[in-house]
């Protein structure tokens, strides 16, 4: 039986394997990450990228041995995944279900702080990330897509070691955002006020705040540290993707995001079908003085 144990033992073993040498002066294909605040409908945007298209990602079967998910691919081959569209809080059952894999990234960023500026990033550890990704992507012969939310609080020194990659930024209506994100916090933990999820600059004060208003200014801290991200590192290699329309025109955004690809030079070719359209999940009602501090909150500072 393997235990927990030493199952990181043999991960911290495969890790040394994977990030030894030197990395290629290039990627041959480009690494797409999505982006976004935590509820925007990211997973759904990943779904849904790995059943349209030919493109490798880490599913739960590379994320058991996150040391090396590209000895994973290299021996498990090209993935085909059904894609079911269904998650709990981005978790979906499945061996290759594609995974946020938070162990993966573990391996090059700390557990704390989540907000990590260029100068603040390790550059040993950016150099084993380059390597690694690079691997993968010789594995794979193909684009690799990555989801893990706090990505969007490392952005800068992610693009600084893989100046190659490319960001889809999930956005969602603000109030839908915040409510979503409060409806999760009670079913994870039976009630509104615990956090959950990633930690934005300013969490001490954001902390401070009544858990309404918390969220909201979880979602808009976030978008912001994107939105600087941006800046520094070259608004052409970002895409930005509605989820409403994304539930609603989810081809045209398919369309769209290999539109993004093929500018960049990177050819994404269909593999499956994807459904015509989506389906909503119906809206969860707060309780009254939640839903009225929602409202508040959401006017323009």
């Amino acid at each position: 039986m393997v235990t927990a144990r030493s199952l990181r033992i043999v991960n911290r073993a495969l890790d040394r394997y994977e990030t030894r040498g030197v990395a290629p002066a290039a990627l041959a294909h480009p690494p797409i990450l999505i982006v976004g605040a935590p509820r925007s409908g990211s997973t759904l945007l990943y779904q849904a990228l790995v059943q349209r298209f030919d493109v490798a990602y880490i599913s739960n079967r590379h994320c058991r041995l996150n040391g090396a998910p590209s000895l994973v691919e290299a021996r498990r081959g090209a993935t085909r995944h059904h894609a079911t569209y269904t998650s709990h809080h981005g978790f979906e059952r499945g061996a290759t279900a594609p995974s946020e894999c938070g162990q993966y990234w573990y391996r090059f960023f700390p557990r704390s702080p989540h907000h990590v500026p260029l100068a603040a990033a390790d550059p040993a550890s950016m150099a084993r990330l380059r390597r690694s990704v690079a691997r993968f992507t010789a594995a794979a012969g193909r684009p690799v897509v990555f989801k893990n939310l706090y990505c969007s609080l490392r952005m800068e020194p992610i693009a600084h070691a893989l100046p190659e990659a490319l960001f889809l930024v999930m956005h969602r209506d603000p109030i839908e955002n915040a409510r979503s994100l409060l409806a999760g916090r009670m079913r994870r933990s039976g009630d509104y006020a615990s956090w959950w999820s990633a930690e934005p600059p300013g969490i001490e004060e954001i902390r401070r705040l009544s858990p309404a208003r918390q969220v909201v200014e979880q979602v808009r801290a976030i978008e912001g540290v994107i939105a600087d991200a941006r800046t520094s590192i070259g608004d052409r290699r970002f895409l930005d993707v509605e989820y409403a329309r994304m539930c609603d025109e989810p081809h045209a955004v398919m369309d769209e995001v290999a539109s993004f690809a093929a500018r960049h030079g990177e050819t994404l070719v269909t593999r499956g079908e994807i459904p015509e359209r989506f389906e909503r999940p119906p809206v969860t009602r707060l309780a009254t003085e939640l839903e009225q501090e929602l409202e508040r909150d959401d006017a323009p500072r």
